[in-house]
Formats: C-alpha cells, structure tokens, sequence
C-alpha cells in the first residue's frame, strides 16, 4: 500500500511539473529587406527597409537598428499578444540635392535586444548618384507687324494672317494674326534654344464667313524677311510688312461668293 502511495505521488510530481512546464519568452526569427538592391539617379533617394520578428509566445520586443556608417538609433518596443510575426520599417535617405557620388555595399541591421539578443541579416545596397543636368530654355524672337493701305481697310477687319519662321525648308515657328480696323496686326514668331538664320513669310488664312469671300490678298511687300537669331542679338523687332490688297466689283459682273478669294 505504501508503495503504490509513493509511486503515485512521483508519477503527480512528473505530470504537474509538465503540465506548469513554460517555455520562456524569445525571439525565434528575424530578418530585413531594403526596397532597392541598386540605385541609380538623382539624389537624394530613400530606401525602405522591411523587418520581420517572430516570438514564441506573448511578450514585449525590444530592437534597434544598426547601419554601415555607425550611426546610433534608438530602441524601440513591440508588443506581442501571442506567438507570430509582426513587420517593422525604417527608412534612410542618401546623396544630397544635385549632388554626385557613390554610396556602394552600405547596409542596415535589425538587431533584437530582448528578450534575447538576435540579429537579422544584413540588407545591402549600392546607391550612385547622377548629375542633374538643368536645360536654360533661351528664346529667340521676331516681331513686326502686316499693314495693309487704301481705302476702306476696315472691310479687312477679322481677316486672319499666318506668319511662318522658316529654317531651309522646315517651318520652325508659326503665328496667326487677326487685322484691326485700322488694317494692322501683329506677330511673334518664338523659338528656343536655336540661334540661326531663318526666314520669314506670311499667308492669308481663308475665311469662314461668306460675306468677306470678295475681299482679296494680293501680296506682301517684302515677300520675305531674312533674319539671324544670334546668342549676343536673341530678338528682331520690326521686321514689317505692306499689304496690298483688293475687292470684287458686283457692279462689274465678277462673282463675289463662288470661292474665298482671301
């Protein structure tokens, strides 16, 4: 009796001490990842790094992070409600603005610091920084104006003008006018960034409006301007043109609105 007494107690002794057993609290697995592995650009630029920590059980993480120049940071905690894996992220910004230079095999660590000491592996990067290269947009202007002469130059009112700048046999530039009462417009012929020689012409663009069908270009006098744009002298002014011009006489038989005569 007093040996299945005692064997019972140790067999009670072996099972509670089972059952009460507790596995301590540890991280069982960490590891980093960096959103580039090489970089090549304008600077500065940010890389984004991706922590996993996985714990057994419930319990408070305590981590840092550790980088390939030396700098310190600080420690931070993470609460775990039970066992799993929670992400954590930083981020680090290199290269100043417009700057050039190489930043190859740097790297950033997560390093656990409780309840056990554990380091991920190292998430290495190569970062080279560009030149950035600004383009001054420089214009090279001609100005000047079409005037047309005689009597009743308001009728022209509306009309429209079409000034090209002209280089070989491209057009580079084009500009559409519309004539004042007084039988005048104005034009701005612009290119950039592209000193030369060019000319310059000008052509009527047809009406829309029957009733200006009678009213006639003629010609232009000079028939063209020939002009160089130069990085010391950007812009000619007064590059002007006469405008001779004409109308249908009803009273004479010659047909008013067959076709735009402009």
């Amino acid at each position: 009796m007093r040996i299945r007494m005692a064997v019972f107690i140790v067999i009670f002794f072996v099972l509670a001490s089972a059952a009460f057993a507790i596995e301590a609290f540890r991280v069982t697995g960490v590891s980093l990842t960096v959103s580039e592995r090489e970089f090549r650009g304008f600077c500065p630029h940010k890389f984004v790094f991706t922590g996993r920590i996985t714990v057994n059980r419930a319990g408070t993480v305590r981590y840092t992070w550790r980088r390939s120049d030396g700098a310190t940071a600080k420690t931070f905690s993470l609460d775990f409600a039970g066992a799993g894996t929670k992400v954590v992220k930083t981020e680090w910004t290199l290269g100043g603005k417009g700057a050039m230079g190489s930043y190859p095999d740097y790297w950033q660590q997560l390093e656990i610091l409780a309840p056990n000491s554990l380091l991920s592996n190292r998430a290495v990067f190569d970062l080279t920084c560009l030149p950035q290269v600004r383009m001054e947009r420089k214009p090279y202007k001609v100005t000047g104006r079409a005037i047309a002469g005689g009597a009743h130059v308001d009728w022209l009112a509306g009309l429209q003008l079409k000034f090209k700048l002209i280089s070989g046999t491209r057009t580079v530039s084009t500009c559409t006018a519309v004539i004042n009462r007084d039988g005048i417009c104005h034009y701005s012929l612009v290119v950039f960034n592209a000193p030369g020689s060019y000319r310059v012409v000008v052509e009527p663009v047809h009406p829309t409006d029957p009733a200006k069908f009678h009213l006639c270009f003629n010609s232009v006098d000079p028939a063209f301007h020939f002009i160089t744009l130069t990085e010391e002298a950007p812009e000619v002014t007064n590059k002007n043109f006469n405008l001779t011009w004409s109308w249908r006489h009803l009273d004479m038989h010659q047909e008013a609105f067959d076709s735009p005569c402009w």
